[in-house]
């Protein structure tokens, strides 16, 4: 099958936390996938004129890199790849590039069920999903979390709603294609002698309250630090524990936490939906917490609403307790392998695309706004009428 898969950015299938580039590198063993990034979907539209894709796939998010995806998602219905549940302020980026505010309004209105609220000059931010539209015209969406796929197809009965599990690397090494090893670094080897245990941070805006509570560790006693300067791949290859504390409010893919787990470190992570089927330590008590109690823990979980001290009580035991530390690298280790490699990713994609070639584009309903059905020739026609002239190409 020959497929059109638009991301925000390039697939290199060596970076383990682009899970989604790894996803990519394996399915190009059964399928012809090229990917359509900002810098080269202009030359899409003839090239699909020329020669069709079988299928098209739109790897969607809110920031303003994803903008660029919104026509194309309309106008060639195909699979969704929601990798956030709130893309509102890419919408609104797309829209107002444009300067289509008027559709804006329309759009959200049809989202919503109302208008939104003018902030002066400027579309409003945040706060809105914006998804029946993305979700109506698709063939079908996909989505890592089950649960949160079970919710969204409720609030959204008239969408195709998939759950395709989260893959970070493969089990047994690495596969012809897919993982390269990593370029050796001698300038990151850690030197002889004593070291303290060193802590790799993945999370947005939580950089403060991390070195806060390094620091508040340290005064008790821990011998530990923050990486610092590394790129993510070399942070992760470096480290002793990683702290996944991206706030996954909106759906954003637990990646930096499977990574570890795939890596063999031990990984902490905020107690959120996300993660709250995971058996886990609890910090305060150290003892186990989340559904499966009978399982070995495989993640420390910290309460969001106490993240300095939790971190620094994680942080003190875990520098000092180098057993607590191969048993969560060994637990998480083997729960990446059952649930979360590349391989399990892909078999369900396989059977996705095959599902999401097989059906008709959706038909959209009675409301739907006006503008998504644009082919960009509005202007043209508004002139040929104007002239009381007609062409054979524009029906």
């Amino acid at each position: 099958m020959r497929i059109s898969w638009f991301r925000a950015t390039p697939a290199d299938p060596a970076n383990r936390l682009d899970d989604i580039a790894v996803l990519i590198g394996t399915l190009r063993h059964t399928h012809e996938i090229e990917v359509v990034t900002e810098s080269d979907a202009h030359a899409f539209v003839w090239r699909q004129f020329l020669e069709p894709s079988d299928l098209c796939v739109y790897e969607l998010g809110d920031g303003d890199a994803y903008r660029f995806i919104w026509p194309y998602l309309f106008h060639y219905p195909g699979v969704l790849l929601l990798r956030q549940t709130q893309v509102h302020d890419s919408r609104a980026a797309s829209l107002e590039q444009d300067e289509q505010t008027g559709d804006y309004v329309t759009e959200f209105r049809f989202n919503h069920g109302h208008p939104p609220r003018p902030v002066g000059r400027l579309l409003p931010r945040g706060g809105w999903p914006m998804l029946r539209a993305p979700l109506l015209a698709s063939r079908m969406a996909v989505i890592n979390d089950a649960e949160l796929a079970r919710t969204l197809q409720a609030d959204y009965p008239d969408a195709r709603l998939r759950h395709a599990p989260p893959g970070v690397g493969w089990e047994s090494g690495p596969e012809s294609g897919s993982e390269p090893e990593p370029e050796f670094r001698p300038e990151l080897v850690p030197k002889s002698g004593p070291q303290p245990v060193r802590f790799a941070l993945f999370g947005a805006g939580r950089a403060d309250v991390a070195e806060r509570a390094m620091r508040r560790a340290a005064h008790a006693g821990a011998t530990a630090t923050i990486i610092h300067g590394e790129s993510p791949a070399d942070a992760l290859r470096l480290c002793d524990v990683v702290l996944a504390l991206a706030w996954p409010a909106a759906g954003e893919p637990l990646t930096p936490a499977l990574a570890g787990m795939a890596a063999r470190k031990p990984v902490v992570v905020f107690e959120v939906e996300a993660t709250a089927c995971w058996p886990a330590l609890d910090p305060q008590t150290w003892r186990p917490r989340g559904l499966g109690l009978d399982a070995a823990p495989i993640v420390v979980s910290i309460d969001p609403r106490d993240e300095e001290h939790s971190l620094m009580l994680v942080m003190r035991r875990l520098a000092a307790d180098t057993g607590l530390r191969g048993a969560l690298s060994s637990a998480g280790h083997a729960w990446w392998q059952a649930h979360a490699t590349a391989r399990h990713a892909t078999e369900t994609w396989l059977r996705l695309l095959d599902e999401a070639h097989s059906l008709a584009p959706p038909t959209p309903p009675a409301d739907w706004p006006a503008h998504l059905n644009a082919d960009g020739t509005s202007r043209a026609r508004a002139i040929l009428k104007e002239m009381g002239v007609s062409v054979d190409f524009l029906p």
